[in-house]
């Protein structure tokens, strides 16, 4: 009898895939008998799918559905065991659009090797309505995990309320995975009861978990428990913190600041950017005073590393606060201010460091005075004059920011400090009165300060002998030539060397006007009437660097202009001035002269010396070392150049071999100086570019890391430069940018000495101390440097 019934079915389907139209009779007629026949006609409409139209596909699989049943299930089943594709596509819509049977009945074959699984819980989500949710939970423990979370994706729509007791039991299971489902299954159930529950998962060692916790919490009403979002501010993966930061400034809780003392506490720094994010959000000044007299009684350094983290990430907000409370009543909170100040450089800051240079506490005095010298403003010079007169206390830290701001029209004032009968006074005396010199009074400057030289007290002698070398590597007879030479190549009428507010004005006319295409040049053009080009020498990420010929002063000289998606940042131009500015007075033979920063035909372009040569790196590409002598010469060179941009508060950032010139005579001169420290301000944006902030083979840990960089990184720079001059390579070069990055953090070079044994013990020694990991154990200064390896 089956087999007659077979027969029927397959003529039955033979004479309906031979019509194109299901509603023609002859196609009803075969639909009506397969539907008579019964369970028998299923295998031969499961095979029908493999060679059906696409038209005749539907009729197919409402025939099936017909013949599907608690009985029937298991024949029909078999269809997604089939090979065709469109058999078990086939199948599947069948049993989705089957009422006839309880899909209960599916959940036996959940985990089978030998079915399409995905078509299976396709099945099972059409059918989601009619499962039971408990049962389905239980299978989909056992499954694969694409395969679990689709099913648990469906728990999570047919849940009920009654099912949230276990599924807070199922919480405490072991498989991670599982819990994750979960939660988010949980997530749906806005209970006080769920919240607490996965609150308590905030606490799980399992990342996925906590990650899976935070998401479902964060839409849930009422209050958060406050202390685990706040942990979790600690927590090692950066979208769980970020999450966490929305999450604990969303809900603006009266104790939040209570739980952000901990995590400024915390050793790690991304816990402690994480808390002052969250500051950026809520800061108002009762809560920023609230931190910072709880971090009052807190060892020095935890305090140190909160303030940095709050000056280095802290926003408006932030700082709005931070400048309100340098007038706070509380002695502690003026200091704990000023010292967040003392790090930002922010120009808002300005005035109200003046006002604090006369605050009744010495110690926020010497701060703010140190703050207005970092920032860099002149406005700052006649609170500082001031400041002389008051407490000795805070006098010598007046004195310092005075020879970082003043020129020599305050010398008058400074030079009588030589003799003030406090050492401390007079040390700084001495450092500025060095710095701020020029041609004019340098002789009377060193005749005044070479008696102190053959002095009793050997800290003020040492001082002074220092100050003299430096006068004599400034005021040289090559010295002031080279700063006659850039009075003659500065362009008074196109310079951008001028106040901030003026450069916003030249930075709009530029924008309106049309611009000079530096690509388009030819030899002999001529730039705004008084350039005549002569050829391109190179680019780069930060501009085009051409050499031309000044036909003023009949001198040649380099013009390297800037690239558009550097130049339209009207912030980075501000920057730009402030930097040249100060790498303008850098007036020494072992460094190019910047002469001018000019715009020409609507770019902007920095004006330097021409120097004839070739770079360090050429000097080393044979990865040979070079002789001992001529790598101790230039060593000692690059340390006279960068004691002398120290000395004026410019630190270069990206000192490397193809930053340094060497003609044919040996002269070596550092180039690129403003340029790395422009960048440092302004990453974003220059990333954007192209730019990378420092070359990685060369780079100081902490820039690195993003901390704060100061001389020492240069120094860094230095010893790695001495390491490849001495033993024929870099220290670290083997794998990626970020490979190298991480080395230098960990520091475990080979020593110098063990890959070229010849390297004299002593000059070894200053290599590693230079190249330390830790700042504050490398050389004080570029001078210490020299001299040590002037000895070794």
């Amino acid at each position: 009898m089956k087999f007659i019934s077979t027969l029927k079915a397959e003529r039955s389907i033979a004479q309906l895939l031979a019509e194109r139209d299901m509603q023609a009779p002859e196609a009803r007629k075969a639909l009506e008998s397969l539907r008579r026949i019964g369970a028998t006609a299923i295998p031969k409409l499961i095979e029908a799918f493999a060679t059906a139209e696409k038209e005749q596909v539907p009729a197919l699989v409402q025939t099936l559905a017909s013949q599907v049943n608690d009985r029937t299930l298991k024949e029909v089943i078999a269809g997604l065991a089939q090979g065709n594709a469109r058999c078990v596509s086939g199948t599947a819509a069948a049993l989705a659009a089957a009422g006839d049977y309880d899909p209960n009945g599916l959940l036996a074959y959940l985990g089978r090797d030998d079915l399409s699984v995905s078509a299976l819980i396709d099945v099972l989500r059409a059918t989601r309505q009619r499962l039971n949710a408990r049962e389905l939970l239980r299978r989909a423990y056992d499954l694969e995990p694409r395969e679990k979370a689709a099913v648990f994706r469906i728990i999570a729509e047919v849940a009920t309320a009654d099912m949230v007791p276990d599924l807070l039991n199922r919480l405490e299971g072991k498989d991670p995975s599982v819990r994750v489902h979960i939660i988010e299954v949980l997530a749906r159930f806005n209970t006080p009861e769920v919240a607490k529950a996965l609150e308590e998962q905030l606490k799980d060692k399992n990342k996925a978990v906590r990650k899976a916790a935070l998401l479902a919490v964060e839409n849930m009403p009422g209050e958060r428990n406050l202390a685990l979002l706040c942990m979790i501010l600690r927590d090692p993966d950066l979208e769980a913190r970020s999450k966490a930061i929305d999450l604990v400034v969303k809900a603006r809780h009266p104790d939040t600041m209570k739980h952000l003392v901990e995590v400024l506490r915390d050793e790690s720094e991304d816990a402690r950017r994480a808390a002052v994010e969250v500051l950026n959000g809520i800061a108002e000044v009762a809560t920023l005073k609230y931190l910072l007299a709880a971090l009052e009684d807190q060892d020095w350094w935890v305090r140190s590393r909160a303030s940095d983290a709050l000056a280095k990430i802290g926003g408006p907000k932030v700082m709005d606060a931070v400048l309100q409370l340098v007038r706070d009543p509380d002695e502690n909170i003026r200091r704990a201010a000023i010292e967040i100040l003392n790090q930002t450089r922010d120009q808002r800051a300005v005035e109200h460091l003046m006002a604090a240079t006369q605050d009744k506490d010495w110690w926020v005095r010497e701060r703010a005075a140190d703050a207005l010298a970092e920032i860099g403003s002149v406005k700052a010079v006649p609170a500082l004059v001031k400041m002389l007169g008051g407490d000795v206390r805070s006098a010598p830290a007046a004195v310092r920011a005075l020879g970082r701001l003043g020129d020599s029209k305050i010398m008058p004032t400074l030079m009588p400090l030589l003799d003030h009968a406090d050492k401390a006074i007079r040390l700084e005396a001495v450092a500025a009165v060095a710095r701020l010199a020029d041609h004019q009074n340098a002789s009377t400057v060193k005749a005044r300060l070479q008696p102190f030289m053959a002095g009793a007290d050997e800290t003020i002698a040492k001082a002074a002998a220092e100050a003299v070398v430096r006068l004599d590597n400034r005021f040289s007879a090559t010295a002031v030539e080279a700063a006659e030479k850039q009075e003659r190549n500065a362009s008074p009428n196109r310079t951008l060397l001028v106040e901030p507010a003026e450069v916003e004005r030249i930075v709009r006319e530029a924008e309106s006007g049309q611009k000079l295409d530096v690509s388009l040049l030819n030899q002999g053009d001529m730039i705004e009437g008084r350039y005549r080009y002569i050829q391109k020498i190179g680019k780069g990420a930060f501009g085009t660097v051409v050499l031309v010929e000044d036909t003023v002063v009949d001198e040649r000289l380099i013009l390297k202009f800037l690239n558009p998606n550097v130049s339209q940042d009207e912030e980075m131009m501000k920057r730009f001035v402030h930097e040249l500015r100060y790498s303008r007075k850098i007036t020494h033979n072992n460094v190019i002269r910047i002469y001018d920063f000019l715009n020409l035909g609507g770019n902007y372009a920095i004006s330097m010396e021409y120097f004839p040569s070739h770079t360090l790196g050429a000097e080393i590409n044979g990865k040979k070392p070079l002789p001992f002598e001529k790598s101790r010469g230039w060593a000692i060179d690059i340390a006279t150049g960068m004691s002398v941009a120290h000395q004026v508060g410019i630190v270069h950032r990206d000192l490397k071999p193809a930053n340094i010139l060497i003609n044919d005579e040996g002269l070596l001169k550092i180039v690129d100086f403003g340029v790395a420290a422009v960048a440092s301000h302004a990453d974003t944006q220059l990333t954007k570019t192209g730019y990378v902030i420092g070359s990685p083979k060369y780079m100081a840990p902490e820039q690195i890391l993003g901390k704060k960089v100061d001389h020492r990184a240069d120094i860094y720079s230095l010893g790695v430069i001495m390491y490849e001059m001495l033993a024929g390579v870099p220290p670290y070069s083997k794998g990626d940018h970020m490979s190298v990055m991480y080395q230098h953090v960990q520091g475990r070079c080979k020593p110098c000495e063990e890959i070229n044994p010849g390297i004299p013990a002593a000059l070894a020694a200053v290599v590693r101390k230079a190249m330390e990991v830790d700042k504050m154990k490398r050389y004080e200064s570029m001078d210490e440097l020299r001299l040590a390896v002037q000895a070794g």
